[in-house]
Order: structure tokens, then C-alpha cells, then sequence
């Protein structure tokens, strides 16, 4: 049997390629009509560009090395990986305009927004409250926004299943115990889906 790390770099591996697939066939498909309809082809093909790269750029600072400390607009950019392409958003309005969050929160705070982004089956938004120091809280908001039943049950403590489409709630759990970010979701404190707290914890 394969062992968890392996498997769950194995999940990682195999999400990666499913998310970027999808534009590096476009962009292969339009460059193959360069010959005919130029201008609509070079149009995909710069779109599928940009959908690739921003996502790369995500996945490096999201499951790579870690992002470092990030301000809102560090923030907005990354999103631009999540989405590209999609019928969803995310919402930084709530946060203040100075906000850094440091190191040890942006890792677990960008892999709380890919789960996030996965709880909007028919769009809407991803919106983050809060502050670094008092704790940051994310949460889908759109129709039929839900987190994913994983998520309660990492959180709880149990076993979950690896699969290339949930990879990111293990994955989280993992590193937000090794950076000490406390994870909670808010059950029953808003309609809807249920705000996800990221909490810096003391060590001593």
C-alpha cells in the first residue's frame, strides 16, 4: 500500500494537471488555428496564457514554498489563479487596506481559498474577514456554496479519503498544524455556509 505522503503527493500532482489541462488545451488548440481565423485564435490562446500562468503562480506560492507574508494586493493577485475561467470570485473588500498577513497564516490562508473556490458549484464569491491578529475567516457565499463534508471531519480529527479533487483539506490540515494556525468553522454563526477561522497559536 502506498504510503499517506506518497498518496498525497500523488492527489497533488494529479489535481495540478486536471487544473492546468483544461487551458493548456485551449491554448494548443488555438495555435493550431493561427493558419485560419488569426485574430480569434491569438485571442484564446493569450487567455489561456494567462488562466496558466496565474495558476502556476497559485499552486507555487499555495503548495510549493509557502507565499512569504502577503498584502491584499499579493493576496488579488494569487486569487487570479483560483479564478480565471470561472464563475466565482474572491472578496477582499473586508480586509484592511495595509493588512499583512505573515508567513505563517498566508500558506493556510491560500489553500483555505482553493477549498473555497471548490464550495461554489454554481459561482459566486470566496469572502475573507478579519485580521491576522485576531483571527481570518473565509467563507463561500453563492448558490448552493457549501464546504466540502471533508473539511469537518479533517477538522474533527478523522481520517478523510485522498482524491485529486479534495487533496486541498488534507493538505491544508497538514500545513496549518506544522505553521501553528489554529482552524475552526463557525457553525451556526451565519446563514449559509459556514465561516473557516485561521487563528495564529502562541508557542511557547
Amino acid at each position: 500500500m502506498v504510503p499517506v505522503k506518497i498518496a498525497l503527493a500523488q492527489m497533488i500532482c494529479t489535481r495540478l494537471c486536471h487544473d492546468l489541462g483544461g487551458p493548456a488545451g485551449a491554448l494548443t488548440g488555438a495555435l493550431e488555428l493561427l493558419e485560419g481565423e488569426g485574430d480569434d485564435a491569438l485571442e484564446v490562446a493569450r487567455d489561456a496564457a494567462r488562466i496558466m500562468d496565474r495558476r502556476i503562480r497559485f499552486f507555487r506560492a499555495a503548495v510549493g514554498g509557502g507565499a512569504g507574508e502577503c498584502r491584499r494586493d499579493d493576496l488579488a493577485q494569487a486569487a487570479e489563479g483560483l479564478t480565471l475561467g470561472r464563475r466565482a470570485t474572491i472578496d477582499l473588500a473586508a480586509l484592511a487596506p495595509d493588512v499583512v498577513v505573515p508567513a505563517s497564516l498566508a500558506q493556510s490562508l491560500l489553500l483555505a481559498l482553493w477549498i473555497g473556490i471548490d464550495a461554489l458549484p454554481r459561482g459566486g464569491a470566496v469572502r475573507v474577514g478579519g485580521t491576522p491578529e485576531a483571527g481570518l475567516s473565509i467563507w463561500p457565499d453563492g448558490p448552493s456554496a457549501a464546504w466540502p463534508v471533508s473539511l469537518a471531519a479533517a477538522l474533527a480529527g478523522d481520517d478523510v479519503p485522498l482524491t485529486a479533487r479534495g487533496v486541498a483539506v488534507p493538505l491544508l490540515v497538514a500545513v496549518a498544524q506544522a505553521a501553528g494556525v489554529r482552524l475552526d468553522l463557525l457553525l451556526g454563526s451565519t446563514p449559509g455556509a459556514a465561516p473557516l477561522l485561521l487563528s495564529a497559536v502562541e508557542r511557547h
